[in-house]
């Protein structure tokens, strides 16, 4: 019997660090409840800063909430889809859709509120990962918090790519001619 403590401890290290499963879980239905913007960065803030050392840095630092609006952009496509719905589906049912192509899940057979919590823990996961990435950045700038939520797409969530690489419009300018919008400088 007194072998089976440092056998267990022993299996405990050699496993790595056990990832806390109760706060991904917690922050996933957290996120399902979040019902505006503010609640959705708050969320997304909290799973950053539950990301170890480099996490709990990042979220300290300027590039948490670079983190966050980028975070929030490439994820929009999930959160509000753009495109005409098919006849007699709901938006939820094409944002589930649309987020599990995005994170390449198999969601068939999974009841829609299960859909949508699988969802939610892979936002969850993609936050964490892009908190990782994050804490290595030189300078907290819009550009290290992109190339953080690109190399944590590449690692979660390859359909969000497309996304994460179109760069947001700074500035620009546009006319009207001939009852069609010319964009100028972009």
């Amino acid at each position: 019997m007194t072998n089976a403590a440092p056998r267990a401890q022993a299996q405990q290290f050699e496993a790595g660090p056990l990832s806390d499963e109760s706060a991904d879980l917690a922050l996933a239905a957290e996120l399902l409840e979040a019902s505006d913007p503010a609640d959705l960065r708050r969320v997304l803030s909290r799973a950053i800063a539950g990301a170890g050392v480099l996490g709990a840095r990042v979220a300290r630092s300027p590039m948490g909430p670079l983190l966050v609006a980028e975070l929030l952009r490439a994820v929009q496509p999930i959160l509000t889809p753009q495109r005409r719905l098919p006849h007699g589906a709901s938006a939820k049912t094409v944002s589930i859709n649309l987020g599990a192509r995005m994170f390449g899940l198999e969601l068939e057979g999974l009841s829609p509120e299960d859909k949508e919590f699988v969802l939610a823990r892979q936002l969850v996961r993609l936050a964490d990962e892009a908190a990782r990435h994050a804490g290595n950045a030189r300078s907290a700038s819009p550009q290290s918090a992109r190339a953080a939520v690109q190399a944590a797409a590449r690692q979660i969530a390859p359909g969000l790519l497309p996304h994460v690489h179109a760069q947001p419009a700074q500035q620009g300018r546009w006319t009207r001619q001939a009852g069609r919008l010319v964009l100028h400088d972009c």
